[in-house]
């Protein structure tokens, strides 16, 4: 089971490269309402999973808690958020490589979490949105310079949004 949990989790995981590699926008809805949050992922990090399983024992679906960190996630820690993801719905995929294999990358997805929002993921396009590409280069630059403080910091907020996801029900 342990290593079927961490194959399930590492591939979630790599779907989200393009959105960890090129920067992410994000926009959170009610179902059926208009946008609340407008924003830039800086990091998109899977802590648990859940799989379901059929009356055989086929996986037939994973919910899984994913960590979101806004740019700018260092000035404090409502930048960082975890939520539990019951619905993926993928709009476009790019071929991308991973472990020495490839995989097909989300560029566009829909998450929906545990009270019914809808997280709206789209890969940054530099051409058609250069003001984001702006800001995600100058967070890509910021992020470089202060290696070790974000190292402490990640890995800091990475426990602490692990035992969040941990105590979910």
């Amino acid at each position: 089971m342990e290593k079927l949990i961490a194959e399930e989790k590492a591939r979630i995981q790599k779907q989200l490269h393009w959105f960890n590699e090129r920067g992410c926008r994000l926009q959170i809805r009610e179902h059926g309402g208009e946008n609340f949050i407008d924003t830039i992922a800086a990091e998109l990090t899977l802590t648990r999973i859940a799989p379901h399983f059929d009356a055989a024992g086929k996986v037939i679906r994973t919910d899984f808690w994913l960590l979101w960190k806004e740019l700018g996630y260092q000035e404090g820690f409502n930048y960082s958020h975890t939520i539990k993801v019951v619905n993926v719905s993928v709009d476009d995929t790019l071929t991308a490589q991973s472990d020495g294999a490839e995989i097909n990358a989300w560029l566009i997805a829909e998450l929906t979490d545990d009270l019914n929002r809808i997280y709206h993921l789209e890969m940054i396009e530099p051409v058609s949105e250069p003001a984001y590409a702006k800001q995600w280069e100058t967070w890509l630059a910021a992020r470089k310079d202060n290696r070790n403080m974000f190292m402490r910091m990640d890995s800091e907020l990475l426990a602490e949004h692990i035992k969040i996801a941990e105590g979910w029900e």
